[in-house]
C-alpha cells in the first residue's frame, strides 16, 4: 500500500514551459532538438564552454551545468552551428523561422544587456546556458556543488557569472546560490508570452 501522506492524481495535460513553446514555434516536439543543438554547440566545440556533471555511485548522470566562456556566445559561429542549427530551423514553421532568430539573436540579448547593465552580457560573462538536476536528487545540494565548481572557474577568469530563468520557481534557487536578481520582463510571441528573470553573481579568486 502506498504511503498515506502521498496525493495521487491523473495529470492529463502537463503544463509546458511557455518559453519552450515560443522558442519551438509552438511545436513542443522540437524541444529535444533545440536543446541538443545548443548542448552540442557548447560541449563539443573546443574552447567554447565548460561542462560540469554529477554522477551517482553507478556512474548515472544526476545533474549538470553548462556554461559558455567569456568571449564566447552560443551558436554564434559556423563551427557551433554545424551541430544541427540549420536542421532545427528547417523544421520550424515559417512563423517560427522568423521569430526564433529575431528573438534569440536580437530581442533577448537587448533585454539581457539592459537588465544586467553589461554590454553583450551573454558574450562578456561566464554565462550559464543549462542547469539541470534529476528530480530525485533535487534539494540535496547537487546544484550548489555544481555551481561551486563553476564559480571557481569563473573566478580564475575574473568573470561575472550570469544567467536567465524562465520559471518563477527557480528564482529562490539561484538567490540561494548567491545570484542577484536584476529584474523581470515578458517576451511576447505569436503562441504565448513568456517570462524572463535576470541574474548575476560577482566572483573572487
Amino acid at each position: 500500500m502506498a504511503p498515506s501522506n502521498l496525493k495521487f492524481e491523473h495529470l492529463e495535460t502537463p503544463v509546458p514551459d511557455p518559453a519552450a513553446i515560443a522558442l519551438t514555434g509552438g511545436d513542443m516536439s522540437l524541444l529535444p532538438t533545440l536543446g541538443g543543438v545548443m548542448f552540442r554547440a557548447l560541449a563539443l566545440t573546443p574552447g567554447v564552454g565548460d561542462l560540469f556533471v554529477a554522477r551517482d555511485e553507478h556512474g548515472a548522470l544526476v545533474g549538470y551545468t553548462l556554461f559558455s566562456l567569456p568571449g564566447q556566445l552560443v551558436l554564434s559561429t559556423p563551427e557551433q552551428q554545424k551541430h544541427g542549427l540549420l536542421d532545427f530551423m528547417a523544421k520550424l514553421s515559417p512563423e517560427g523561422q522568423k521569430y526564433y532568430p529575431e528573438t534569440m539573436m536580437t530581442e533577448v540579448p537587448k533585454a539581457n544587456d539592459a537588465a544586467l547593465g553589461i554590454q553583450e552580457a551573454e558574450r562578456n560573462t561566464y554565462w550559464c546556458n543549462f542547469a539541470m538536476v534529476r528530480a530525485d536528487y533535487q534539494n540535496r545540494g547537487v546544484a550548489r556543488a555544481l555551481f561551486e565548481l563553476a564559480i571557481k572557474e569563473a573566478a580564475k577568469a575574473g568573470a561575472t557569472m550570469a544567467l536567465t530563468a524562465t520559471n518563477i520557481k527557480n528564482i529562490p534557487v539561484y538567490e540561494k546560490l548567491g545570484f542577484k536578481l536584476h529584474g523581470h520582463t515578458v517576451i511576447p510571441s505569436p503562441w504565448v508570452d513568456w517570462d524572463l528573470w535576470f541574474f548575476s553573481k560577482e566572483t573572487k579568486e
